[in-house]
């Protein structure tokens, strides 16, 4: 499956930030895809991973504004 913007993403077990959900908010040319993991009261971080260390759990309904 080809992960695209807004798709809703979970770390697999091989990452750091295993179980953790996540918004894929860019996906670059080098294959890798940036993820942007709300943090409650101290905002969104922002990884770089490969596609094979998440799994597409489905599509953000709402987006967050840029």
């Amino acid at each position: 499956m080809r992960i695209k913007n807004h798709d809703v993403v979970q770390f697999i077990e091989h990452h750091k930030w295993c179980g953790c959900l996540g918004i894929v908010v860019k996906v670059r040319q080098s294959g890798r895809v940036m993820v942007g993991v709300p943090i409650p009261q101290k905002g969104t971080a922002y990884m770089l991973a490969q596609p094979d260390e998440v799994e597409v759990i489905g599509r953000a309904a709402m987006i967050p504004q840029e």
